[in-house]
């Protein structure tokens, strides 16, 4: 009971801090694929330790260690649309102590290892059909 109020109150000071994070990135993969592949990025790659995560909720808390120190990071997926209204996925990044400079160079990175695994992003769904005329107004001439 005592690890689930903790685990609970510091994933609500991790979501807390990412409402305040500027540090976000969308990408052109829908979310189904972007999730495994982060958590690898985040696990793998960078070699962090997870402390908890639900990908039903979207979000990834992790520790990193540098210089000695430990900092408390999360990673908040989203869906969304990207400008060519494609299925995407919206990565916010929090490390509590660090400059957002690092957070914004750890989501490049991950970007980079989604092209490298998922390939281009699928092309763009045609653009909607134009609405047809009102078939009252469409041929009277107007006087």
């Amino acid at each position: 009971m005592k690890k689930a109020v903790i685990g609970a109150i510091l994933l609500l000071a991790c979501l807390g801090a990412l409402a305040l994070a500027d540090t976000a990135h969308t990408v052109s993969y829908p979310y189904e694929r972007v999730w495994p592949a982060s958590v690898r990025f985040l696990r793998v790659d960078l070699k962090l330790k997870i402390v908890e995560k639900d990908q039903d909720s979207g979000y990834v808390l992790f520790e990193m260690v540098d210089g000695g120190k430990t900092f408390q990071g999360a990673l908040q997926l989203s869906r969304a649309r990207d400008a060519e209204r494609r299925d995407a996925t919206r990565l916010a990044l929090k490390i509590a102590g660090r400059p957002s400079y690092m957070e914004d160079a750890l989501l490049v990175k991950l970007e980079r290892k989604l092209k490298e695994e998922l390939g281009d992003p699928a092309p763009p769904p045609p653009p909607p059909a134009a609405p047809a005329p009102d078939a009252g107004t469409a041929d009277k001439p107007k006087p």
